[in-house]
């Protein structure tokens, strides 16, 4: 019997053993399972933080106080435009701390609690009288990421680099650790980034960061690549950070997570004046390569830089999109040419992709034509429920842009997005064209192809194709009527000089004519010798 009884004692012991393991074991996948697989964060770029904004200030100077007094009698600002740099900008000029602080008052009024904020970068003016140095780029920095962190103290902070912060701009160099240390030191970083990011992101720029088991957010320093900073045109490979992306890459993909690539300046083009690459053109293409390699496992890719409302389809050689990128609007109303609205944007994912986001803006005109008391964001639109897609897959992307093609009221929703609902030019068939090779056709070949009429993505698409090709006949109308208007323009100047030339010389000849004189003599108001009557002094006289 007591033998019997310790048995059992042991196996009920061995049971209990056994039995709390496995609640340990339980709570612990319980745990994991808890990890959010969906979510929201936000996207905040360029903020173009101006310090030196001033409501008196010249338009036509970036804002920036003038002993002129009269600017606004100017013909060219008489529009509502350009009339009054008020309290939170203008088109023509950078953001004043007003507008930077009511971006970021605005996303924690539009949202609770979000997963975490990408800062996309370029948080300095484009200024140049004179261009911000690093007092002004470090102090930027800080009070920018201080002002999110107020608003958002439970929150992470995912902060990028821009080719407008670093002194001077654009130029970013290659393994220099001092110099990328002390954005965490003198720029606050490192507050904002766990030890392993800031040893990584003192490399180069560059990092990743876990925000939940399965998901990681790649932050990439793609001002290496820009074709402005000629400190790395040399290299192929800058700090090596495409062959890092690539190892980030296939660990992902043999753990089967999924990653969000977040940068500044995106691969590919602008699509509103069409120039070289953002990227050197080996580097650009070796970076697209890689994102249709791993699309899978890409939940997304997000930048800034363009200023404008975009995204990018990165298919591969079969027509199959394999990745979208999107391209957030700034804070700044700042653009080459005619401004943009403020704009915030929020994002819904999961690990199937992004589910939707919506697009926040702060309309200018509005304040310039009416000064409300309590001025509030609003919303532009929501992306489902504008193009009419039940999430924003790849596949769905593609049907977008399907449709951007074939219905010219789809192409005219999304072209007023692109400046956020402040169009100031219309689009005409060749603006068209461009927007619709930029979205698709990123590698340098590829955008050539486009341009000459072949639309690479839609090659064994007949009717998308016809659709493309109408585009493309009408574009080529609307150079040539340019073409022919320029050249009439430049005959007409010609004609003028030609005109000012001769009257001027009838002129001279009636001049000299008038002062009897050769026309071929040299004309000189002083008189000439022979006119002076001979003075003799009195000791000749004498």
């Amino acid at each position: 019997m007591v033998i019997t009884w310790h048995r059992e004692r042991e196996y009920s012991s061995g049971t209990i053993k056994i039995f709390f393991t496995l609640i340990q074991f339980s709570s612990f996948f319980i745990k994991l399972s808890a990890e959010p697989t969906e979510g929201h964060f936000w996207q905040l770029t360029d903020l173009h933080w101006d310090q030196k904004y001033s409501r008196d200030g010249d338009p036509r100077s970036m804002c920036h106080a003038s002993n002129e007094n009269h600017f606004l009698a100017s013909s060219k600002l008489d529009t509502v435009d350009y009339m009054s740099a008020g309290q939170y900008g203008m088109y023509s000029c950078d953001a004043p701390w007003d507008l930077i602080e009511f971006s970021i008052k605005g996303m924690a009024q539009n949202t609770v609690n979000p997963n975490f904020i990408i800062w996309t970068g370029d948080n300095t003016p484009h200024v140049k009288d004179p261009s911000p140095d690093w007092s002004v780029i470090f102090s930027s920095l800080r009070n920018v990421s201080n002002t999110i962190r107020k608003n958002f103290p439970n929150t992470t902070l995912i902060p990028v680099l821009g080719n407008h912060d670093v002194f001077p701009e654009d130029l970013y160099p290659a393994e220099a650790e001092a110099f990328y240390h002390a954005y965490l030191i003198e720029g606050g970083w490192n507050e904002l980034l766990d030890k392993q990011a800031q040893q990584r992101f003192g490399k180069c720029g560059f990092y990743s960061l876990d925000v939940t088991a399965d998901l990681k957010v790649i932050i990439l320093n793609t001002n290496l690549y820009n074709v402005p900073n000629n400190l790395t045109h040399d290299q192929d490979d800058p700090c090596e950070q495409l062959k890092w992306l690539e190892f980030q890459l296939k660990m992902a993909e043999s753990k089967r997570n999924k990653v969000i690539i977040a940068a500044h300046i995106p691969p590919g083009y602008f699509e509103r004046w069409i120039g070289p690459p953002f990227f050197n053109p080996g580097q650009n293409d070796r970076y697209v390569q890689l994102i249709q390699t791993y699309g899978d496992i890409i939940l997304t890719q997000v930048y800034g830089h363009t200023h404008t409302d975009s995204f990018r389809l990165i298919a591969n050689d079969k027509g199959q999109v394999k990745s979208v990128a999107f391209v957030s609007p700034s804070v700044t109303p700042w653009l080459h040419t005619g401004g943009v609205n403020p704009s915030l944007r929020l994002y819904s994912y999961s690990l199937n992709g992004i589910n939707d986001y919506w697009q926040y803006y702060f309309n200018l005109t509005g304040m310039v034509e009416q000064t409300p008391t309590n001025p509030q964001w609003q919303l532009l639109y929501q992306a489902t429920v504008a193009y009419g897609v039940r999430d924003l897959s790849p596949e769905n992307m593609l049907s977008i842009y399907r449709d951007m093609l074939a219905d010219p009221k789809v192409f005219e929703r999304y072209y007023f997005f692109n400046t956020v609902g402040h169009v100031f030019e219309e689009c005409n068939a060749a603006c068209m064209r461009d927007h619709i090779c930029t979205i698709s056709h990123l590698m340098v070949d590829d955008m050539q192809s486009c341009q000459d009429g072949k639309h690479v993505l839609f090659r064994n698409d007949l009717i998308m194709t016809t659709h493309f090709l109408n585009i493309v006949q009408r574009a080529k109308v609307v150079e040539i009527e340019s073409l022919i208007l320029v050249s009439v323009l430049t005959a007409l100047t010609l004609i003028c000089i030609v005109i000012a030339s001769i009257v001027a010389v009838v002129y001279r000849r009636r001049v000299y004519n008038s002062l009897g004189l050769s026309s071929h003599e040299p004309f000189s108001p002083r008189p000439r010798a022979s006119d002076y009557s001979p003075i003799i002094s009195q000791d000749e006289s004498a």
